[in-house]
């Protein structure tokens, strides 16, 4: 790895060399409030029921004994029993009441993929306008996503059919995901202004509130959605609810470049997890060319349809390949041959090589199957109630089935009693007794505590929960977990939470028949307010095959990306070895500061530089003269020769009300006592107003020791500053190659 023009700092070594060997040792962080324990309790099961004849048409005068309800087989009692339409609810004596304000919305999120064909992007623009275009029933409300290299909103939440026809022509116009970057920052930058700063001043939330308590007329008037709606703390309410349920939509927002699955998978994941709060049914129609569910992916698939199927939310996949002329199933036949050729030649394999299509020749056989994307999307729509679009060039009969069935459907509960919430699927069954009837529901749930249905837990975080919530501090599963804090801004500063899991600290799956072997981890990431609440919930269940000398060095590491308000925060995690059952938990805090004058990134160390010579990318915060730094939160070095370095990476952000330009010091403390502050020349900012830098710490010099590294930024009268430990190790090299 090389870096041009980094920085080398040179020290007074004698200066160094006169101080004691011993290491400083820092505190120990304050431990975290414990979180409430997980506790069972009892509950009831909510579906959403949509019924058709064999023409298509509505069924909406079934009564509650039409109907009959498989839980694990097991027959069930419904306990309650409505038809909802619109704004009201019917029950099966034909009584009709008013919906609470919250229950009357119907959010739809028109969630796009990045489509390259021209002719898909033109089917998806054609649907999606004659879907916001055709009869709406009460209060729907949409939202255009886009899922191109990041979860990007081209439009939140509202009822302005001209505001989304933009939206969706941007969406399925096509290009990189540079374009819309900006779109979709600033307007979620927008959304926080909204919820934190509207005309009193005071919050939106803070609005909503004193309206409930005081006069309803009193509600400021730039806080107003266009579809009205019976008082004005219902709008307020409302308008409450649209923003936060879209900014929490939005919370994913990593990039996954060259797996596009995990990438679709995990965005829409975060759009369902940001509607799980709201009551109601929720829809998210998924225009794509298809989804191909390689097997590790499995789990993630299962977990989001059980996300949706807990929220009461519905996915229609609207499949943009229209009418086909070749059989789907072709590629499937194709990769089975493939993989039969290979093994053959396996067998007749005259020196005993094996190459890689013979290495992969069973991957091939059991993938052989998914190759008709179709069957994916049909799962995904029809175990969440909703159905596929797809295989036809006239879609407006199913848009017009969309349309009904987002404000008309039958809302059913009924409790299974279960005693033991061991996170097991729980298959449901809907059938109406009267014959040639087609029902739509979810299809199944898992076992969870109640308490945590909010929270949009999956199956894998159970465990997870239970060691942070029991305040566990645990090195069974070793691993580095931070959260770096990058750009502020004035609603708040980006961050990037890095956990890094050793893989010779996992337990692998071995086959013999095999030359990989399998691991499977899930890591849990939880940041808590002032308070103790938890601000984000960061989820991940990871599966890998690798080689043995991969397990013995490699490292995996997680990356999220966030922004995160001014504050003090906890910030724990936990890891979870899925072959052992093993895990590990650290709890640590840090405190986000509001932005005012110059600022500074947390300091990183440098693990590699890839110089791949891209255009500066606004929202990559680890882009360097044109290239990309892969961060590590390993900051200890093992040195054998006296010209070793340590490259360490940050960030210096003028502000641009300041005329001076920013500069820098670099201070080395040693016990809490300086060695040494030295001046550090600065480049000039980009565009964005960023100062990327590298410098080198010439760590050969250095004692064995750990040492701490103090950046000060000045700019003007304000200043910034970060702050890292490093760690130096001796070791002769004769003893590395014994």
């Amino acid at each position: 790895m090389r870096l041009r023009n980094s920085c080398f700092v040179g020290l007074a070594i004698a200066t160094l060399i006169s101080l004691p060997a011993s290491a400083r040792q820092n505190p120990a962080p304050p431990a975290a409030p414990p979180a409430p324990s997980i506790k069972a309790g009892a509950e009831e099961v909510l579906l959403d029921i949509v019924v058709r004849d064999k023409k298509g048409k509505a069924v909406n005068d079934l009564k509650p004994d039409d109907f009959k309800i498989l839980d694990n087989g097991s027959p069930e009692s419904i306990v309650s029993f409505r038809l909802i339409q619109g704004k009201e609810a019917v029950s099966h004596t034909g009584a009709v009441t008013q919906l609470d304000t919250m229950h009357q919305l119907r959010l739809v999120t028109l969630c796009f993929e990045a489509l390259d064909a021209p002719d898909q992007r033109l089917m998806a623009r054609k649907a999606a306008l004659d879907l916001i275009r055709g009869e709406q029933g009460a209060n729907v409300f949409y939202s255009v996503v886009m899922v191109n290299g990041s979860l990007l909103a081209l439009q939140p939440f509202t009822d302005n059919k001209d505001a989304l026809a933009k939206a969706i022509e941007s969406a399925t116009r096509g290009g990189a995901s540079s374009q819309f970057i900006s779109e979709s920052n600033s307007i979620k930058a927008e959304l926080r202004r909204t919820l934190a700063a509207p005309p009193s001043g005071q919050g939106l939330a803070a609005d909503a509130t004193a309206v409930a308590n005081s006069d309803p007329a009193a509600a400021p008037a730039g806080a107003r959605v266009t579809n009205a709606i019976a008082s004005s703390f219902g709008e307020q309410a409302v308008q409450v609810a649209l923003v936060q349920t879209m900014l929490n939509m939005l919370r994913f927002d990593a990039s996954y470049q060259g797996d596009n699955t995990r990438m679709s998978l995990e965005a829409l994941r975060s759009l369902v997890d940001g509607l799980v709060p709201l009551p109601g049914r929720k829809t998210v129609i998924y225009f794509t060319w298809g989804l191909i569910l390689e097997p590790q992916f499995d789990e993630m698939f299962r977990n989001l349809k059980s996300a949706a199927n807990r929220g009461n939310v519905t996915f229609y996949a609207l499949e943009t390949m229209g009418v086909k002329t070749w059989n789907q199933n072709d590629g499937a036949a194709g990769q089975l041959n493939a993989a039969n050729a290979s093994i053959k030649s396996d067998v007749t394999a005259q020196d005993g090589r094996v190459s890689k299509d013979q290495i992969l020749a069973a991957d091939t056989a059991e993938t052989a199957g998914r190759n008709n994307t179709n069957l994916i999307l049909r799962e995904l729509s029809e175990d969440t109630g909703g159905f596929l679009v797809g295989d036809s060039n006239d879609l407006r009969v199913p848009l017009r089935h969309i349309n009904e069935e987002v404000s008309s459907y039958y809302e059913v509960s009924y409790n299974p009693g279960i005693t033991n919430y061991d996170g097991s699927f729980r298959k449901v069954k809907v059938e109406a007794d009267r014959k040639d009837l087609l029902v739509h529901a979810r299809n199944g749930y898992f076992a969870l505590p109640p308490n945590v249905h909010g929270m949009g837990v999956q199956t894998f975080e159970l465990p997870l929960l239970k060691a942070i919530s029991d305040g566990l501090s645990s090195k069974d599963v070793e691993y580095r977990a931070a959260g770096l804090l990058l750009q502020p801004h004035p609603d708040g500063t980006d961050a990037e939470v890095l956990v890094e899991v050793p893989l010779h600290t996992l337990t692998p799956k071995v086959d013999p028949a095999k030359p990989t072997q399998a691991i499977h981890f899930s890591i849990l990431a939880l940041i808590k307010g002032p308070t103790g609440e938890v601000v984000q919930e960061l989820p991940r269940d990871r599966s890998l095959n690798v080689t043995p000398e991969q397990l013995k060095a490699g490292t995996f590491t997680e990356k999220f990306s966030l922004t995160i308000p001014p504050g003090k925060y906890s910030f724990e995690t936990a890891v979870m070895d899925r072959e052992s059952g093993k895990i590990g938990a650290q709890h640590t805090t840090f405190t986000v500061n509001p932005a005012k004058g110059v600022a500074i990134s947390s300091i990183t160390t440098v693990k590699s530089y890839n110089p791949n010579a891209k255009p500066k990318d606004p929202s990559e915060p680890f882009q360097f003269q044109n290239g990309t730094i892969a961060p590590t939160l390993l900051s200890s070095l093992t040195v054998t020769n006296p010209d070793a370095t340590l490259p360490l990476f940050f960030t210096v952000y003028k502000d641009p009300s300041i005329p001076d330009k920013p500069t820098m010091e670099i201070e080395f403390l040693r016990d809490g006592q300086s060695l040494a502050k030295l001046p550090l020349p600065l480049a000039d900012p980009d565009p964005q107003g960023r100062i990327q830098t590298v410098f080198s710490v010439p760590a050969g010099r250095f004692p064995e020791g750990t040492y701490q590294i103090h950046a000060i930024a000045t700019q003007g009268a304000t200043t910034a500053d970060s702050r890292t430990d490093i760690t130096i190790k001796k070791q002769a090299a004769a003893a590395i190659k014994q």
